[in-house]
């Protein structure tokens, strides 16, 4: 991992990672749940390819456990971790530093061993970032973001960072409308560039947005709930966290949208962050086809 200190109110983030000798290296995803996860078959894909000893698992942990299973997993030598629903907002004080993207988004969902603990990376964000821009969203578009979690904080940046307008849509209107404020602070945009929707009145929003978001949790194995009524148009973007094929993207798809799948934010976010656990890209195309293989959501 390359040295460099973060801004914009995160802490530093030190240029060295800690790898203790003499076992495997193991790297993991901490989630609840995370059973279908396709994150191991990904990484323990790009691990072999390039030649990297070491072993990626999956560690189920229910949110009041997550404290002592990120200390433990320190403690036990883990050199990375991955933290996916719902854990993303909350392991952020459990860092010993950020990055500045991390610090922006107030998500964290890669930890990378340091000397100090665990530094705190956000892959999600920047992976939103550059799928949407290749869609074609920037400067003057309007975004539409389902949820307010961790995941809904990544998409919001990313769509704040391309210049976009964005509405954010969740279930707790107060997280929405802290997600709103905080960001637009975080990246110097006028308070009007980031603004909250009622979740009963999507319909109306997602018709004139350019990029609509799915960052909820709906459609993750065992989630039976419903996303609000959406309109949707020929030629919008949207793009869903959750992989597979869920209510979300059959819509998109009959509607003429051009979807972003949950799958290629899973790739694009974990490219990044195994370029941050191994200071290397992993080989070009292994994590897409070994995702082909398997099932899940990270």
């Amino acid at each position: 991992m390359n040295s460099g200190s973060a801004n914009d109110g995160g802490r530093a983030v030190p240029g060295s990672l800690v790898a203790p000798a003499g076992r495997t290296p193991v790297y993991a995803v901490l989630g609840w749940p995370v059973g279908h996860s396709r994150s191991p078959a990904m990484q323990n894909a790009a691990l072999a390819a390039a030649g990297l000893e070491g072993v990626y698992v999956a560690f189920p942990v229910a949110p009041a456990d997550l404290e002592v299973a990120v200390r433990g997993a320190f403690a036990l030598g883990v050199r990375g971790l991955n933290v996916t629903v719902p854990h993303k907002e909350a392991v952020v004080p459990l860092c010993a530093a950020l990055d500045p993207v991390a610090a922006q988004v107030g998500a964290v969902n890669t930890l990378a061993r340091v000397e100090a603990g665990w530094a705190g990376h956000n892959t999600d964000a920047p992976a939103v970032q550059a799928l949407l821009a290749e869609g074609g969203v920037g400067a003057g578009a309007r975004g539409l973001v389902l949820g307010a979690g961790g995941a809904a904080r990544a998409a919001a940046w990313a769509l704040l960072r391309l210049g976009a307008d964005v509405a954010v849509a969740a279930r707790r209107p107060e997280a929405a409308e802290a997600l709103c404020r905080d960001l637009a602070a975080a990246l110097g945009r006028p308070a009007a560039a980031a603004r909250t929707v009622a979740w009963a009145e999507t319909a109306g929003a997602a018709i004139h947005a350019d990029a609509v978001v799915n960052a909820t949790s709906v459609g993750l194995t065992g989630n039976a709930g419903r996303l609000p009524p959406l309109a949707w148009r020929t030629g919008q973007v949207a793009l869903d966290f959750v992989y597979g094929e869920t209510e979300f993207a059959r819509a998109a798809r009959g509607a003429g949208a051009r979807l972003v799948t949950g799958e290629d934010v899973l790739v694009r976010q974990g490219e990044l962050a195994f370029r941050i656990w191994h200071d290397r890209p992993p080989p070009a195309g292994v994590m897409a086809r070994a995702l082909a293989g398997a099932g899940g959501r990270a």
